[in-house]
């Protein structure tokens, strides 16, 4: 591959963001830091990504179809034939207004403005943007802007992060509160049935109802899988609900939660993570779910298939008694290594570490693991811990944030930088060509393409 040394202008500056709260982790008598801010600064989706830029504007690209690129057309951006991510404008989010976060489902993206609000773009089907309809947004001309509206999340209500799953979507609101609206086919919802809400009038506002929690419990965290949502609590625990066909929810059994078949989400007990153990942070995939815990380890569960769980085998974890708490280990990341934040994707898991380097593990396909190859990882003994390089992002870089896909992965780097590999179609990678990069050790490190 040809290599690629120009960056773009407002891309490039995406890391130098301010940083509202820190995570500290002490492995091996090191200490380290990372803004928990940034995450929320990239979200790679199914077939398009979307960053926030140091001017707190957004730029999305790869598949437009349904206008989840916010760029009032569908036509695709960075796949080398629709236009450059450096010539596409940023995202119009109304006079005045600017990003505070931003999260991507299969075909809508959701932002985090900064007075609070949110704003939701690209397909309505299910009412996953929550305006009231089925209507696509972000594909025609004056649809961005000041005439997109926020979503009404109730009277005084504000939003303090968001999240996207397939065809849904949640925000954690001001007051310790989650409020998700969208398909709830699986009872991803949480409001104990399958109904729809946020394709039809009267649904949104207050008469969207907040998920009930157990007695006295708010949530401070929330993560959203293809069919399943997790929310962190205010004591520190986690409870997830939805679809649970592979014990993505943790509770020891395949039983939906939350779709009025199964149990409630006030009833359900928070899972076990294991004895004095507390998370700091979670992600929700595909199938299946990772929690970073207070000693800066990772445990995963759910669908096992391709090593995504990184436990050195393809069986599922969290759907049979007995195997989450201290039955679950730790995810083998290397000797006197520790985690600061985790990405779970379609297939596929990507740790950041307390080195500034990432690892990942799962489906290989593609190159989206970022070793040169299509190999699964994590599926078979011996190819975790010390054997699990770190993915090679070029000579002297450091790694700030991280965040898996359906199929392709981005990084960003301490040199005001964002890198993609994996599946490019649709250009998704913003690389302007639609080629899968990863499958040979000549794609990464300083060849791989930097944005």
């Amino acid at each position: 591959m040809r290599r690629h040394i120009q960056k773009l202008t407002t891309i490039a500056s995406v890391l130098m963001l301010f940083c509202v709260s820190i995570v500290h982790a002490d492995v091996g008598g090191g200490s380290t830091s990372i803004s928990r801010e940034r995450i929320g600064y990239l979200s790679a989706g199914d077939t398009h990504t979307c960053v926030v830029l140091v001017d707190n504007s957004v730029k999305c690209f790869g598949l437009g179809n349904e206008g989840q690129l916010g760029n009032e057309s569908t036509s695709n951006i960075g796949d080398g034939v629709g236009a450059s991510v450096a010539s596409s404008s940023a995202i119009s989010l109304g006079l005045g207004r600017s990003a505070r976060a931003i999260a991507t489902g299969t075909s809508h993206t959701c932002a985090l403005l900064d007075n609070m609000t949110v704003k939701c773009w690209g397909s309505g089907l299910y009412g996953r943007t929550g305006y009231g309809d089925s209507n696509n947004r972000g594909d025609n001309t004056g649809e961005m802007g000041d005439a997109l509206p926020a979503v009404d999340l109730g009277s005084g209500r504000t939003a303090t992060m968001i999240t996207a799953g397939s065809n849904h979507s949640c925000a954690l609101l001001d007051n310790g509160a989650v409020k998700c609206w969208g398909r709830s086919n699986s009872g991803q919802l949480g409001y104990n049935d399958t109904v729809t809400r946020g394709d039809g009038t009267g649904e949104m506002g207050n008469a969207l109802p907040v998920i009930l929690f157990a007695a006295g419990r708010t949530a401070t965290a929330i993560a959203a899988g293809a069919n399943h949502t997790c929310a962190l609590l205010d004591n520190a625990q986690v409870v997830c609900w939805g679809n649970n066909e592979y014990g993505q929810l943790g509770q020891g059994n395949m039983n939906n939660i939350g779709d009025g078949v199964g149990a409630t989400v006030a009833a359900t007990p928070t899972i076990n993570m294991g004895t004095g153990r507390s998370v700091v942070a979670i992600s929700a995939g595909d199938l299946h779910t990772c929690a970073l815990l207070d000693n800066a380890t990772v445990k995963c569960w759910g669908a096992s298939a391709n090593g995504r769980l990184g436990t050195g085998d393809t069986t599922d974890i969290g759907d049979e008694p007995n195997e989450m708490g201290d039955a679950l280990l730790p995810i083998s990341l290397g000797t006197g290594v520790g985690a600061l934040a985790i990405s779970a994707g379609g297939a596929h898991t990507c740790v950041l570490l307390n080195a500034s380097a990432v690892k990942c593990f799962g489906n290989g396909t593609d190159g989206r693991l970022g070793y040169g190859n299509q190999n699964n990882l994590g599926d078979g003994p011996g190819e975790m811990g010390d054997a699990l390089a770190s993915v090679n992002l070029g000579t002297g870089r450091n790694v700030l944030a991280v965040s898996a896909g359906l199929a392709h992965t981005c990084a960003m780097l301490d040199d005001a930088s964002l890198k993609c590999w994996g599946n490019g179609g649709s250009g998704r990678r913003g690389s302007g060509n639609t080629a899968r990069v990863g499958t040979s050790a000549l794609h990464m490190g300083d060849n791989l393409i930097a944005l």
